[in-house]
């Protein structure tokens, strides 16, 4: 089995809603953006995400949420709790982790309701941005 990755850092991502006869009959709901900040403490994973509130008014603010799980043999595990946006659900997610531990794909649940699918990528400082802050540190 490879090293598992740590996943602590800051990732955008993006998830997908499913065509559904209710609640969403003419596939019209966008592809909803999202940022994150995870912190991984040897597989235990918990972190914030904000994301557009794609059903409020245009001028809505964004909702936060707050997320725990797991991080085991490839997979990312977690349930996240939004704070806003009139949302009473929590929604958990799995997917598998990239050989190289800055990617994540996979599928969101909301019990009972529906689920749709989720990719995320970690922002990745540019290496003459690492050798920057690298230097300042030094001196």
């Amino acid at each position: 089995m490879s090293e598992e990755r740590n996943l602590t850092g800051r990732w955008t991502g993006v998830y997908f809603y499913p065509v559904d006869p209710e609640l969403n009959p003419d596939d019209d709901l966008p592809p909803t953006p999202f940022t994150a900040e995870l912190r991984d403490g040897g597989g235990h994973v918990t972190g914030t995400t904000l994301e557009p509130d794609v059903f409020g008014a245009p001028d809505a603010p964004p909702i936060p949420a707050t997320l725990e799980g797991s991080r085991l043999d490839g997979q990312l595990t977690f349930t996240k709790f939004p704070n806003g946006g009139g949302q009473v659900h929590s929604i958990d997610y799995i997917g598998s982790i990239s050989g190289d531990g800055n990617s994540v794909s996979g599928q969101w649940i909301i019990h009972g309701e529906w689920s749709g699918t989720f990719r995320m990528q970690r922002k990745v400082a540019p290496v003459s941005a690492s050798r920057k802050v690298e230097t300042a540190l030094r001196t």
